[in-house]
């Protein structure tokens, strides 16, 4: 599986890598209960949030990261 900053929250969640990659941007957020509210949610919509305001500028990078684990 493919992923991105497109990829759904709960995609990336079942990916062990995609966790780390969840975990190195924004450390906690896999164990963050809050998370299962917005599984349905694309990694690129979340950071639309205004609590997401910091990681925004990061897309590109979060991307990369993303799409380097699925190789």
């Amino acid at each position: 599986m493919a992923l991105s900053v497109d990829s759904k929250i709960k995609e990336i969640m079942r990916s062990e890598e995609g966790k780390l990659v969840m975990e190195k941007w924004a450390p906690g957020s896999t164990k963050d209960p809050r998370m299962r509210l917005v599984g349905a949610l694309s990694y690129r919509k979340l950071l639309s949030y205004p609590e997401s305001a910091d990681l925004a500028p990061h897309i590109e990078e979060i991307d990369a990261d993303l799409k380097a684990c699925s190789r």
